[in-house]
């Protein structure tokens, strides 16, 4: 879940050999975390990871522009509530770098996207199913574990029990066994668990704010 967190915090991502990606600059000394290297959210190939920088969040930003500054490229930043967000373009790559300060320290988010996928990328949730008038919120796939697999959120106007039964069903007929199932009594919430050959499925469907969301993780051999 913190990966689905931070990918939809920083926007666009996807699926690349490491090697085809640009360096991203990062101070000496730090250790970079990754929390995807191979990653597609919504149509789109992106990484991510994250360090701490001890020198503190003005002089992380300074080490950004003046790296930026001196290769030429072109870059932004701006200020979102106790973030700063720095972005650069170059080629077909976006890169942002989130920082904000962690207890004395400066805590860096950086995200690569490959831009030009959102010219050929199937659209967000193609091939999942969904109840009329639904809208696909996000759609990531990524590889954990040496297993790929699909995230995706849906939201709807629908009744929690009609989605419940929808996707209950639907899954039924593709011949997905239910390993487990539950929709409380109060209809604000319910959960199902299916497998299939090797192949394993959560869905999670909850009432929030006037709408119905949807989470479905797949996990695939």
């Amino acid at each position: 879940m913190t990966r689905i967190l931070i990918a939809l915090a920083l926007l666009l991502s996807g699926v690349c050999a490491a090697d085809d990606w640009p360096d991203v600059p990062v101070p000496g000394g730090v250790k970079k975390e990754w929390v995807a290297d191979r990653m597609v959210f919504n149509g789109v190939a992106m990484r991510i990871f994250t360090y701490n920088y001890d020198a503190g969040v003005d002089a992380l930003r300074d080490f950004y522009i003046n790296a930026w500054d001196r290769d030429g490229q072109d870059h932004k930043q701006s200020r979102q509530g106790k973030w700063w967000v720095l972005s650069s373009l170059r080629g077909d790559y976006y890169t942002t770098v989130q920082i904000t300060d962690l207890g004395g320290h400066a805590y860096a988010q950086v995200g690569v996207s490959r831009i030009s996928d959102l010219q050929t990328s199937a659209p967000p949730g193609e091939g999942f199913p969904v109840l009329p008038r639904s809208q696909i919120i996000s759609d990531i796939t990524a590889e954990d574990a040496g297993r790929p697999s699909r995230t995706v959120i849906v939201s709807n106007q629908h009744s929690v029990g009609s989605n419940y039964n929808y996707y209950l069903n639907r899954y039924r007929s593709k011949n997905w066994t239910v390993v487990r199932k539950n929709l409380d009594q109060a209809r604000r919430g319910a959960s199902i668990h299916l497998a299939k050959d090797d192949r394993e499925m959560s869905i999670v469907i909850k009432r929030e704010e006037g709408s119905v969301n949807i989470l479905s993780v797949e996990v695939r051999p």
